[in-house]
């Protein structure tokens, strides 16, 4: 069996992460584990990206670029959005030909799923940024003042914002679990592919089994 060589890419999106490890030792966590389970992993460097995974100047993932070319390794990271949040470099980066991409949280997908997860991601973030101010706005309208105490009506929105983003999460979520995907491997997916829930976090199975129960009901 061939040697397989990795160039690691860890991107963290704040000076102050970059500081104090917030975010890395997470990625790194997960990348470990994806080597454990390959055969005779080489890993030629490890990067640091202190970096807005929207900036189009991006040194660092440049570097790592150029090493995977001229070590003929693959570039590895731990989830899609850690690659690049801008659908036409992902793109770009996706279509070299010269330089295999794995996701340590998607260990089976190839570079066109890994473009199709960062598309359907960004699609998601739209959505759900769309909706978090037109629900803001419709509640401002009904008089609503954020932080005074009219739980009730906050309540309501953020249930409604809930609903929606289920129901925008649901087409991803359902053929996975008509594939026979567990309740986790569907969450793992999902946070792979960088999506969040309305609060903002990561998804837990709790969560999944919800979104397809709204879907059914």
């Amino acid at each position: 069996m061939a040697v397989v060589k990795y160039v690691v890419l860890l991107r963290v999106s704040s000076t102050k992460q970059g500081a104090d490890g917030n975010g890395i030792q997470a990625q790194r966590r997960d990348i470990n584990l994806f080597l454990q389970h390959q055969e005779d992993p080489v890993v030629v460097a490890e990067l640091v990206e202190v970096e807005s995974g929207a900036e189009v100047n991006r040194p660092v993932l440049d570097q790592a670029i150029r090493l995977c070319q001229e070590e003929k390794a693959t570039l590895l990271v731990q989830k899609v959005d850690r690659l690049s949040r801008d659908l036409e470099r992902l793109a770009r980066i996706v279509k070299m030909k010269d330089v295999p991409i794995r996701v340590a949280c998607l260990p089976n997908a190839d570079n066109f799923q890994i473009h199709l997860f960062g598309c359907l991601a960004s699609q998601e973030r739209e959505f759900i940024s769309q909706r978090t101010r037109a629900a803001m706005a419709s509640a401002k309208a009904r008089g609503v003042k954020f932080g005074n105490p009219k739980l009730a009506e906050l309540n309501r929105t953020r249930k409604n914002q809930a609903k929606k983003t289920a129901n925008s999460i649901a087409p991803i979520v359902l053929p996975l679990r008509q594939k026979g995907m567990t309740l986790q491997e569907i969450a793992n997916t999902l946070n792979a592919m960088g999506v969040k829930t309305t609060k903002g976090n990561e998804f837990y199975p709790m969560q999944v089994k919800r979104i397809i129960e709204r879907a059914s009901a």
